[in-house]
């Protein structure tokens, strides 16, 4: 039983000039159970109030009786000094001191407890939410507030939604101890200090992932944000206000509380599989029709007022045009033929979808301050990069890419500033392009090096003379005595333009001669830098506030002999980011396959709970993972 739990947690360390109460261990616990919490405490508190009584060396007071019975003794009004009680102050102090809440889900509290502490010294009776025994009147609204936790996509049983309803109610009623008020205040404290902090930096450190953001750097005062929560509108209006302030974080909210309402609205049915190796084609038969149109409906493709033409089991009409959507924003061809992948997305609940949201609004927490001045995104799970005007929210620039493998080349996650351009770039390939693909393949055939307009040189500079690839001259280079570039050209790995924001991870957008690889679904080829669909558009965007770089000059510049490098005048914030859902400008909700299992590795980090790993994370069971239902 919970009650035995929590009775036994409490009981045993409450020996007469024994500590409060000692370390609670997490342990799994049902979601059923965790609404019986407050009655576990309120045993527990029997035995604090005698014990702590005891070690003063005083009589315990006497029990408060419920408003409004016969012959009790009426609580004082509220005044502006009210009285410390002994009681509430030791129960305060020994929860905040020990970092550990018997009562809360997740009950260590090192996250916030040195906030709280500097919080309460601050407070004559050592409560934050009542005046003496008389409850603040904001309360009831900021239960409510941590209980609507999901509409940030965070969990409300995360923040003891449920318990602290439940405690509000008795103490609502009168029947609350001092210490039981005491352990409330403090657990609804943690909560929305929890709260604040999630929605404004992320429960998980980005470090942990492996990501190269660091969230250290974004200004957050938890101490003057909680006050001002207090003196100001409540809980819920300071999370709107600590949001992240990019466009995509308010639009992933909105598609957050649009698929929230298919989940409570209830699952369509499911689409029939097709059998392997088959494909239904536009204008088949296909009794999958009917359940392909709910889910199509469901999920916005086919609007609700569609005409359905033909008979209700063929594939035809409005229903391959709204599938030919759906694959669409689903990182699929756009074909309009059922396949397996097609199936797939199709059946991916809506719950799921849910979650998917959560962890990509919880990666956009995690970004730095940006400025007000229009920035470029990447998104590597889209293969898609946009510019941004934060001031309107609009993308004047969207464009395909290509990123680096799955397997062994990912694109590292990071933000840079963008310094330079370089038209008609040379490429220096890297050392482990050389060693293990030009070198052999130059071995084999004399007449590689020539075809792909390779040149063996001293040096890095432009200007350094071109040797012949003799078999010596190989042998330098496989031992870093010499080097190897690419001409300038039509046929360079780099395309025409080369964008530089310098990074410890020498990754850099350029163009490409493969253009083909820009009409596929999905496009990690690469061995980690990114190359752009257009990089004569992009450049004319990058430079538009260098006027004499006119979209002429540029072309002339890709079509020049020697390479030409411009600086830019006011350096851009580039933002390489991971997303498997995307919300455009237009409100489109896009969703793709979690190709680097950065999503994997986050709900996992997630599951672990409060407070969350401060070091890097590896594969296996973690301790105290979330309790199960």
């Amino acid at each position: 039983m919970l009650s035995e739990r929590f009775a036994g947690q409490w009981r045993a360390p409450f020996a007469i000039g024994a500590s409060l109460y000692s370390g609670v261990s997490r342990v799994s616990v049902s979601m059923t159970k965790r609404v019986s919490v407050w009655k576990a405490v309120r045993v527990a508190v029997v035995v604090l109030a005698a014990a702590s009584a005891a070690c003063r060396g005083q009589s315990a007071p006497p029990a408060e009786t419920k408003p409004g019975s016969p012959g009790e003794t009426q609580a004082p009004a509220a005044s502006a000094s009210p009285t410390l009680d002994p009681e509430v102050a030791a129960t305060v102090d020994k929860v905040l001191g020990s970092a550990q809440h018997p009562g809360l889900v997740w009950s260590h509290i090192p996250d916030v407890a040195p906030a709280l502490t500097t919080i309460y010294e601050a407070e004559p009776d050592k409560l934050v939410w009542f005046n003496g025994a008389t409850p603040d009147a904001t309360i009831a609204a900021t239960v409510a507030a941590v209980n609507a936790a999901g509409d940030h996509g965070l969990e409300a049983s995360d923040y003891d939604g449920a318990p602290l309803t439940e405690q509000w109610k008795a103490i609502s009623a009168g029947t609350a101890s001092a210490p039981e008020r005491a352990l409330f205040d403090v657990a609804l404290s943690v909560s929305a200090a929890r709260l604040l902090k999630a929605v404004h930096l992320g429960r998980v450190d980005p470090a942990t992932m492996l990501w190269g953001y660091d969230v250290a750097t974004k200004p957050f005062d938890l101490v003057a944000r909680f006050n001002e929560m207090r003196a100001g509108q409540g809980l819920r209006a300071m999370l709107d206000q600590l949001e992240p302030p990019v466009p995509h974080y308010k639009r992933a909210r909105q598609a957050l509380a649009t698929y929230r309402g298919l989940v409570a609205a209830g699952e369509p049915p499911l689409v029939p599989l097709v059998a392997k190796g088959k494909k239904i084609e536009p204008g088949a038969a296909w009794d999958g029709v009917p359940q392909l149109a709910a889910r199509l409906r469901a999920f916005g493709d086919l609007p609700a007022g569609a005409a359905m033409d033909g008979a209700g089991d063929t594939l035809t009409g409005p229903v391959v045009d709204s599938l030919k959507g759906f694959q669409r924003r689903h990182g699929l061809d756009a074909d309009g033929v059922i396949g397996p992948g097609t199936v797939s997305a199709l059946n991916v609940s809506a719950a799921a979808r849910v979650r998917q949201i959560a962890l990509s609004m919880e990666r956009m927490r995690w970004l730095p301050e940006l400025s007000a001045r229009p920035n470029v995104f990447v998104n590597v799970a889209l293969f898609r990069l946009w510019a941004t005007d934060p001031s309107t929210g609009a993308e004047p620039l969207r464009m395909n890419v290509v990123v680096g493998e799955s397997l062994d080349h990912r694109t590292p996650i990071f933000v840079e500033q963008m310094e330079y351009v370089i038209f008609r770039p040379y490429w220096n390939p890297p050392r482990s392009i050389i060693v293990k693909e030009i070198v052999p393949k130059a071995q084999r055939d004399p007449n590689y090096f020539a075809r792909e307009m390779l040149e063996i040189v001293a040096s890095g500079g432009d200007d350094a003379a071109a040797l012949p690839p003799t078999t010596e001259n190989l042998a330098k280079v496989i031992s870093g005595r010499l080097f190897i570039r690419q001409k300038p050209g039509p046929k360079n790995s780099l395309g025409l333009a080369k964008f530089i924001f310098p990074n410890s991870e020498d990754v850099y957008m350029h163009g490409t001669p493969s253009q083909q690889l820009f009409s596929r679904a999905r496009r990690d080829f690469s061995h980690g830098c990114i190359r752009l669909e257009d990089p004569a558009r992009f450049a004319e965007w990058v430079l538009r506030d260098q006027p004499e770089w006119t979209r002429a000059k540029i072309d002339a510049a890709m079509k020049a002999e020697r390479p030409t490098r411009v600086n830019l005048k006011q350096k851009l914030t580039v933002v390489i980011f991971y997303a498997t859902v995307h919300v455009n400008s237009e409100g489109v909700v896009f969703f793709v396959n979690d190709i680097y299992g950065h999503d994997r590795a986050l709900d996992s980090a997630l599951q672990q709970g409060y407070p969350y790993p401060v070091k890097d994370l590896r594969p296996g069971p973690a301790p105290g993972a979330r309790p199960t239902t």
